[in-house]
């Protein structure tokens, strides 16, 4: 008998674990009405890298909205780089979070001259022209990459959202700005050789959407 109930409540326990929140839709629609340029209106074939200070100059002269990603160095500086490694971008070895800011103005974005930026030019770039979708990348549980964000974002007068593939990230909005547009991210979080732990298969599946 117990475990007829355990299994009734199953459906229920995983609807409540991926509902997402209530829709904010005309907060939604403001995004909506914009095409966006991915890591910047860029063409890594021709000198323009993605997440570059061209990239996202030019997609504002082109009337994009712009997706951007924001990481932590080694010394709290957020800057705007996609991949966790140096690898395919710099052909540089390790983490960028294990480089500080100083240290990765040293390396180049596809052999061109653009090095990786800090979060604050392309705000100065931007300056609410059009709007930004930020994903925050975490490789831990610290959220103070959110923190430090933040302090540089509250003072932004233009149009953005977050989202991220890390709930952790996703949750921290929801508990100190939620004003601001949130969303999860997810996709197979262990294809691969993804690591194939019980927190990869639960993000994978959306589970931890309760918290966010």
């Amino acid at each position: 008998m117990l475990n007829k109930k355990i299994l009734t409540l199953i459906p229920f326990l995983y609807l409540f674990s991926v509902k997402p929140g209530f829709p904010r839709k005309s907060e939604i629609q403001k995004f909506k009405e914009w095409d966006y340029a991915h890591r910047g209106l860029h063409d890594n074939l021709n000198k323009c890298p993605e997440n570059s200070l061209p990239a996202f100059r030019k997609a504002v002269e082109k009337g994009y909205g712009i997706e951007l990603d924001i990481q932590l160095t080694r010394d709290k500086k957020i800057v705007v780089f996609h991949d966790d490694t140096l690898t395919r971008i710099c052909n540089i070895h390790g983490y960028v979070n294990e480089y500080t800011y100083e240290e990765l103005k040293n390396f180049s974005l596809l052999n061109t001259s653009e090095k990786i930026p800090l979060l604050t030019e392309v705000l100065s770039i931007v300056r609410g022209k059009v709007p930004l979708i930020i994903e925050i990348k975490l490789r831990d549980c610290s959220t103070l990459t959110c923190v430090l964000a933040n302090e540089i974002l509250k003072n932004y007068n233009g149009l953005y959202c977050m989202e991220s593939f890390h709930p952790m990230a996703v949750t921290w909005y929801r508990i100190h700005r939620r004003d601001i547009l949130r969303g999860q991210l997810s996709c197979n979080l262990t294809k691969d050789g993804g690591k194939k732990h019980i927190v990869n298969h639960l993000a994978k599946y959306l589970l931890f959407n309760f918290l966010a």
